[in-house]
């Protein structure tokens, strides 16, 4: 990569990159008055835009691909089952259905001795580890179940996620399982954006890519909007797409993803 970056392109890019169309402030707990002094001292020779002779930053939606890899590893064993996902509130691809589809896979209970409600948790144990997560960006983002644990147990579980999927796109999961997934999903959302740290980071990315800012309440009421038949659109929707699949550990063991019935 060296020969393609040398002073003259790095100074280029700053040119395009550092202009106040491509950066927010956002503060917490401080005062307006000290904010603006420091902003106005630190920031004042910064550019509006780049200038008439260089073209603006522009950036496509980042986009999805899919795929399969297998590391083999002598220290533990892990599977990671990934799906297009939803970008932030801000992001112009946001998809709640998906936050909600995340709390009904589950696998990772919040109640001790209780596998809970989720359809996963009940396959999760002393030997397996299981987790459904929503990692969410500023354009784009990943549905991913993560299974944990021995060889076999993690070879018997992933078809079950799999599984687990297609019970909810032909309408085989209750409607009353559904709106415990929207209330848990919805809590988990006013939890996370109610931490100082995530939302400036969320209202920060907001400002940049869209000019607006993350919205708690808003994002929060669009989870608690989410139907039922929502959520199972959002299920067909995986299956639709080729799935990111990442195994590590005895690949003797681990099965490959078209074994549990994922295309990649």
């Amino acid at each position: 990569m060296n020969k393609y970056l040398n002073n003259e392109v790095i100074g280029a890019y700053s040119t395009l990159a550092y202009t106040k169309s491509n950066i927010a402030i956002v503060s917490n707990g401080c005062e307006h008055g000290d904010l603006s002094k420091w902003v106005g001292e630190f920031f004042k020779d910064m550019r509006t835009s780049p200038g008439a002779d260089l073209p603006p930053i522009e950036s496509s939606q980042t986009k999805y691909y899919g795929g399969e890899e297998r590391i083999a590893h002598g220290s533990g064993n892990t599977m990671v089952l990934a799906f297009p996902g939803s970008s932030s509130f801000t992001g112009g691809f946001y998809r709640p259905e998906i936050a909600v589809l995340a709390a009904l896979l589950g696998g990772k209970s919040s109640i001790k001795w209780s596998h809970g409600f989720s359809l996963l948790g009940k396959y999760a144990g002393p030997g397996l580890h299981i987790d459904t997560s929503s990692a969410i960006y500023s354009d784009a983002g990943l549905l991913y179940v993560t299974l944990h644990g021995s060889a076999g147990a993690i070879r018997d579980a992933a078809p079950e996620v799999v599984k687990a999927i297609k019970a909810v796109a032909e309408g085989n999961v209750s409607g009353e399982e559904i709106k415990k997934a929207v209330a848990l999903a919805k809590f988990k959302e006013l939890e996370y954006g109610q931490q100082p740290a995530a939302a400036l980071e969320l209202t920060g990315a907001g400002l940049v890519t869209d000019g607006k800012p993350y919205q708690l309440d808003e994002s929060a009421k669009a989870i608690g909007d989410v139907s039922e038949q929502g959520v199972r659109d959002a299920a067909k929707s995986l299956l639709e797409f080729k799935a990111s699949v990442s195994s590590v550990g005895d690949l003797f063991v681990l099965p490959y993803a078209e074994e549990i019935g994922l295309q990649v």
